[in-house]
Parts: C-alpha cells; structure tokens; sequence
C-alpha cells in the first residue's frame, strides 16, 4: 500500500490529503462498488489551520476508532482509501461492497465520541470515478 500526503485547494479551501494510490492500475469496482463517506467535525476553534492542536490526540482516537470498526464491518469487503483534512472537518473514504455494513459503524462511533458531530453517507461508484479524480490530484501520481 502507498500512501500520498500533500495539500491542495478545492473549490477555494485548502485540504490536506492523505491518499491510497495502490489502485491506480487495478480498480476493483466489480468488488466494491460503493463508497461510503464518513465526516468529523472539530470541536474547538482552528486558529486558522485544519484543527487546534490541543485536539490532536481526541482526533487521531476517533480515527483510530473509526477504522477499526469500518474493519469490523467490513467482512472484509471494504478498503479505506482517502482522508481529507480542511479547516475544522476531516473527512474518511472508503470503497466498498459485498457484505460490508458500513452504515453501521456510525451509531458505535457516535456513542464512543458523543460530543463530536459525526456523520455517514454513501452512494454508488462503480468505476471508481471519484478515486481516479483523486489521483490526478495528486502529485505524485
């Protein structure tokens, strides 16, 4: 696996992204068709950067949360490809299919971190268009 790091700007607002790119020759959109969408909302002020320093360690523990329930899950029919950073938000990507049950990672995570805005969504993607949007985003692709 090959992860990217680096910062863009989209529509106008700067993100860092941290980015999977070990399906660029090989798209597995047969297997995993959807994509699932999870967002993060910081609580405390930003002071003008992605989020306040004093909320790293709370922040990286409902990440650490969020990605071992997606693997719970997932039954092993889902890949985190994407997370995306901008000022008071960070945002979780996640191709999946098969018997993966992402939608019910929400309601665990939620009463692990009930102070913190969490929300899901998700939609189809069988080409897997979003992600090859994402590669020409980044640099190193």
């Amino acid at each position: 696996m090959t992860w990217q790091l680096f910062d863009t700007t989209i529509i106008g607002d700067p993100f860092q992204i941290l980015l999977d790119d070990r399906f660029v020759a090989d798209i597995p959109g047969e297997e995993l068709p959807n994509l699932a969408w999870f967002g993060v909302w910081c609580r405390q002020d930003t002071e003008g950067r992605f989020w306040n320093h004093a909320e790293t360690d709370k922040l990286a523990e409902i990440e650490s949360d969020l990605l071992r329930l997606a693997s719970e899950f997932s039954n092993g029919w889902a890949v985190y490809v994407r997370r995306a950073i901008s000022a008071g938000r960070r945002e979780y990507f996640f191709y999946f299919g098969g018997d993966a049950a992402l939608h019910e990672v929400l309601k665990p995570l939620q009463e692990l971190h009930p102070e913190y805005r969490i929300e899901y969504d998700s939609q189809p993607d069988a080409q897997w268009s979003l992600y090859t949007a994402w590669l020409k985003e980044a640099p190193n692709s």
